[in-house]
Parts: structure tokens; C-alpha cells; sequence
């Protein structure tokens, strides 16, 4: 069967694709993995940063031996499968992205910053807050949303991704968006998409961004009928 790498968005882990994977395994040999400083494991001393997790995707082909990699991201996932793409053009054989946010300026990156306070999410979404405890350690969790913020400040500096390098991506990519993210917006992923020479646009009807809101069947059809 073919192979399949899925990637997890920010404060996530690979258990965001608990729910996906039974829909698909008939078809694909998918595997999820954490991006380093996710799901317990060690924050690197560079934090969070789209180098490492390109790393961990080339580390994972490698492990398995698979000479081209099948890419679903979503949301930083996405974004970190298109680096890696960047990177090792020659390693990968087709890319489905979804709800990934292309434009990090500065006005936009601060609302997202200022919703990884941690004592602010333990008054106003606790269950969330204990579910990011469960995903990273309690030692961890704090860190997790700490390492995240400065990521994402770091990508208001230094752009990863370029006009250029979209330019030169001559394999598929599917690109996703929800249209009612408010992270990302269909704007954004329209202006990406014309960018590339081997692309396609879906636009998920009545979906917001974060993954637990989307419909799983319809999510599976479209990985199935995009990577077969």
C-alpha cells in the first residue's frame, strides 16, 4: 500500500488523527508522527522551528526506507509538509494541505499569540487546557503554548516559504480550507494555489478551523479520491 505521513497542527500530536486513520488504512499505509516538542516529547533547544520539523518528516522516510512520501498536514502540519517539499523536492510524490495560514503579519500573528496565555486559557477553556496537559505532560504543557507563540512570531521575520519556492513544487498538491477559518481564509489559500503549477482548491462548506470540527467522512472521501 501505498504510504501516507499525516501531520499534526500546532498543540496538537498525532493523536489528532485517531479518528481519520480507520477511514483510510484499507486503502493506505498511514502512519501519523509527533513533531518534535509534541506529545510529551523533548522541546528542542532551538524550539520550535520548521527546519526541525522538515527534519523529523526526512527522519521518518528514512526509518521507513520509502523513497517518496505521500504528505497530509493540517493547519502547521501543512505548512511544515511544504517546507519539507522545499527541501527534498525529490522526496515527496503528492501533498494534501488543510486550513494552513500562509500569511503571518503582525497584526493577525498577536491574536493568535495572545490566545496561548495559559492562565487565561485555565479561567475562560479549561477542558481544553487539561486536554493539552494530557497530550504534553504537565511539565510540558506550558511550554508547548510558550514555543508555539514564538513560532509564530518568528514567521512575521522570516519567511520559509516564497513565491519562489511554491513555484518550483512540480508534483500535486491539494490545498484545503475551511470556509469559515478565521486563522486561514479561502483569500489566502486562493492566492497560494494560482502560485502552484500542479494544484487543486477544495473549500470545505460550513467548516471553521480547528480539526475536531470537521467532518471526518467527508475528510477521508477526499484524502482517498486525492491520493489514489
Amino acid at each position: 500500500m501505498k504510504p501516507l505521513l499525516l501531520l499534526h497542527g500546532a498543540l496538537a500530536s498525532k493523536n489528532q488523527f485517531d479518528s481519520l486513520i480507520p477511514h483510510i488504512k484499507s486503502q493506505f499505509a498511514a502512519e501519523a508522527i509527533n513533531f518534535s516538542g509534541h506529545g510529551g516529547t523533548l522541546i528542542n533547544p532551538l524550539g520550535y522551528t520548521f527546519p526541525i520539523f522538515a527534519d523529523d518528516i526526512l527522519k521518518y522516510i528514512d526509518a521507513k526506507k520509502i523513497d517518496k512520501i505521500n504528505l497530509f498536514g493540517f493547519s502547521m502540519g501543512g505548512y511544515a509538509a511544504l517546507y519539507f517539499a522545499k527541501l527534498h523536492p525529490d522526496r515527496v510524490e503528492k501533498i494534501f494541505t488543510l486550513n494552513v495560514k500562509f500569511k503571518w503579519d503582525t497584526t493577525s500573528t498577536k491574536k493568535e499569540i495572545a490566545m496561548l496565555n495559559a492562565e487565561n486559557m485555565l479561567l475562560k477553556v479549561p477542558s481544553f487546557a487539561n486536554n493539552l496537559m494530557l497530550l504534553h505532560g504537565m511539565e510540558m504543557w506550558k511550554n508547548v503554548l510558550q514555543s508555539t507563540g514564538d513560532m509564530m512570531q518568528n514567521l512575521t521575520k522570516q519567511h520559509f516559504l516564497i513565491d519562489d519556492d511554491f513555484d518550483k513544487m512540480n508534483f500535486p498538491i491539494l490545498l484545503g480550507v475551511g470556509d469559515r477559518d478565521i486563522t486561514s481564509n479561502v483569500e489566502e489559500t486562493i492566492e497560494i494555489y494560482r502560485k502552484l503549477k500542479q494544484a487543486q482548491l477544495m473549500v470545505l462548506p460550513n467548516t471553521a478551523h480547528p480539526f475536531e470540527k470537521i467532518d471526518g467522512e467527508v475528510l477521508a472521501h477526499h484524502v482517498l479520491k486525492f491520493f489514489n
